[in-house]
């Protein structure tokens, strides 16, 4: 049923969304999110990164409501979803499931509203948002400072949700974006991300040797790891991964 209303409503849904917002859409995703990250960091001197602290469990339902409703007219369709917004709930009145395919455009939509407010009122040097994950860039520390401390009373007051602790830096120092650090002279990735990774190339493995997967299964898995890191320098991170016994597996990639 999820999938059969976003064949429908996900250009509606698409509308009132930035370019730069690059969750959940064709022809975006993580990779184009962080080489634009990349490319801003290559010439802008100072970001701020932020990020909603448990965001589908808060997003509240009237707020939701009142955004579907600015564009979408048919009442039996509004019907629809508001069965769907109604049938899950974190605390009264707030939350959607993440497992759900309309969540996910109901997410992604949802902060719609800052993003507009933070371009055509805070006017940051660059800005992109990857689902509740987005970063200012801007000219000095104290910019960024004064456009956080917006931010948070327009997502309290307009949306009604709580940022978690900001992340103020530099982008000679890096940028941390989406399990990857973003430094000016190249793509990096952060040490959870090796440890998620290595963990599960082990799992991979052990799948192997105990007979549960066939080869092809675990090269297939094993392409599908280092695609999502391909993105990264991570030539002598991959040796290490060879050392450790992973090497029939790292080497298909």
């Amino acid at each position: 049923m999820h999938h059969a209303i976003m064949n429908i409503l996900e250009p509606v849904l698409e509308r009132p969304l930035i370019y730069n917002s690059y969750a959940c859409r064709k022809g975006k995703g993580t990779h184009a999110a962080v080489l634009y990250a990349f490319n801003q960091c290559k010439s802008k001197p100072y970001f701020v990164k932020l990020d909603i602290r448990k965001y589908f469990d808060s997003i509240d339902h009237g707020t939701l409501k009142i955004q579907l409703r600015r564009l979408i007219k048919d009442s039996r369709v509004i019907t629809l979803l508001d069965g769907i917004i109604d049938s899950y709930e974190t605390s009264p009145g707030k939350g959607i499931p993440i497992g759900n395919l309309t969540s996910q455009f109901f997410a992604n939509m949802h902060l719609a509203d800052l993003d507009h407010y933070i371009l055509e009122q805070l006017h940051p040097s660059s800005y992109c948002r990857y689902m509740d994950d987005f970063v200012l860039w801007t000219s000095s520390q104290e910019q960024s400072k004064e456009m956080l401390i917006k931010v948070i009373d327009y997502a309290g007051k307009n949306l009604y949700l709580e940022l978690k602790p900001p992340v103020f830096g530099d982008s000679v120092s890096g940028l941390p974006f989406l399990g990857f650090l973003i430094k000016k002279n190249g793509i990096y990735l952060l040490q959870k991300s090796k440890r998620r990774v290595t963990e599960r190339m082990s799992e991979i493995t052990a799948s192997l040797n105990n007979g549960l997967i066939t080869e092809a299964k675990a090269a297939e898995r094993a392409r599908s790891v280092f695609a999502a890191i391909a993105i990264a320098r991570t030539n002598r991170f991959r040796k290490k991964l060879c050392e450790k016994g992973e090497r029939s597996l790292a080497t298909t990639v």
